[in-house]
């Protein structure tokens, strides 16, 4: 599947709600980057995006001359038949119209330090599904975490890939 267009689309969509957050307080540390991983489970296309954005944040509770540091992650899952994956992809929206299941999920670390992390989160994200097509994702229930790990702060629900049905089109 080609997704090159999707790649540079998922990350200036993250440049610009981070931009949008901070405005001229957040400085970059280095360019947004996008992994994208293709994988087979038993008959299931599973497509992942891992997409990343770090840099530093200036505002009035920031003690430190060199900024706070800021690391924003956003992470995507798609799976469906690969019999009826689209062959090129430039936007999420087609992704999510072929898929069985569809997750979104992004996790920001604020002023980021071990091992009492602060941030906020939001969305679902698959934790792992076998090749029968169950599996396990992780839902956020507190949007907010301090001094926790974010995945305390989020409940897993079960999903079966073969009770899920797509409307026809």
């Amino acid at each position: 599947m080609d997704t090159k267009k999707l790649e540079k689309f998922l990350k200036e969509k993250l440049e610009t709600e981070v931009d949008d957050e901070w405005g001229s307080g957040f400085t970059e540390s280095g360019p947004v980057t996008c992994e994208m991983t293709e994988v087979v489970v038993g008959k299931w296309l599973c497509l992942k995006a891992l997409v990343n954005y770090t840099g530093k944040t200036m505002d009035q509770s920031t003690d430190r001359l060199s900024g706070d540091p800021e690391d924003v992650h956003a992470w995507y899952n798609w799976i469906g038949l690969p019999e009826d994956a689209p062959e090129k992809v430039a936007h999420p929206d087609e992704l999510d119209s072929w898929a069985l299941l569809s997750a979104y999920y992004r996790l920001t670390f604020r002023d980021v330090q071990y091992p009492a992390p602060f941030g906020h989160h939001e969305g679902r994200t698959v934790k792992n599904f076998t090749e029968d097509g169950k599996g396990e994702m992780l839902v956020v229930k507190e949007r907010r975490f301090q001094d926790v790990s974010p995945a305390s702060m989020c409940t897993i629900e079960a999903f079966d890939l073969n009770e899920i049905k797509k409307p026809k089109k």
